[in-house]
C-alpha cells in the first residue's frame, strides 16, 4: 500500500466512526487529498466517503466530495447509492441534494474516476462566477479542460465547473455559441 493510500484509508476509518470534524479539517488543509478521497471506494463494502458522509448527515462533507469528483451514483456491494443511505437514515433533504448532483452515464458531464482532475457540470440554472486562483484541470466529454490562474469560470452549487459545448467555460456556451443561462451569467 502506498503512503497516500494509507493516509486515505486512515481518514476513511475516521469518517466511518463519525470523526467528521477531523476529516474536514484535514481536507481543508489538503484539498488535493480530498480530491483523492472523493474517488476512494472500500473494496469490502463498496462504500465511499460520500456514503459515510450521507450516513452521518454531513452535508458539508457530501458537497466537498461531490465538488472534488465523487460519483453520487456509485453503488455499494449491497447496491446502495449515497442518496439511498441518506434516505434510509430519514435525511430526505440530503438524499435529494445528493440525487441532484448525480449525472447520467454517457454524457459529457459524467463523472470520471481520475483524482487528478475536477468534475464538470451542466446545472446551468445554478451558475455562479468564479476566478481561478490556481490551474484547474476539469474533465468534460473524455477531455481535460485547462483553466489558467486568474481566468473567469462558472460553477454550480457544488462548486463543479460548468462546461458547455466544445469545452466552453467562460462562459459555457450552447451548440450555437450563445452563452447558456444568460440570466445567471453576467
Amino acid at each position: 500500500m502506498s503512503h497516500l493510500q494509507g493516509i486515505i484509508s486512515e481518514l476513511y476509518e475516521k469518517a466511518k466512526i463519525g470523526k467528521w470534524t477531523h476529516v474536514m479539517s484535514v481536507w481543508e488543509k489538503a484539498p488535493r487529498l480530498a480530491q483523492h478521497c472523493s474517488h476512494f471506494q472500500k473494496a469490502s463494502s463498496g462504500w465511499t466517503f460520500l456514503h459515510q458522509a450521507a450516513f452521518f448527515d454531513q452535508e458539508g462533507a457530501c458537497r466537498t466530495m461531490i465538488r472534488f469528483g465523487a460519483d453520487p451514483s456509485k453503488l455499494s456491494t449491497t447496491r446502495q447509492r449515497a442518496c439511498d443511505v441518506a434516505k434510509e437514515r430519514k435525511n430526505f433533504a440530503l438524499s435529494k441534494l445528493i440525487l441532484r448532483a448525480t449525472q447520467p452515464d454517457e454524457t459529457p458531464w459524467s463523472p470520471v474516476d481520475d483524482p487528478y482532475t475536477l468534475p464538470s457540470s451542466n446545472l446551468w440554472e445554478e451558475a455562479s462566477e468564479r476566478m481561478a486562483s490556481e490551474e484547474l484541470f476539469v474533465t468534460y466529454g473524455g477531455s481535460i479542460i485547462y483553466i489558467a490562474p486568474e481566468s473567469r469560470y462558472f460553477v454550480d452549487s457544488f462548486e463543479r465547473t460548468l462546461v458547455g459545448w466544445h469545452g466552453s467555460y467562460n462562459p459555457p456556451c450552447g451548440m450555437d455559441g450563445e452563452p447558456i443561462a444568460l440570466s445567471n451569467i453576467g
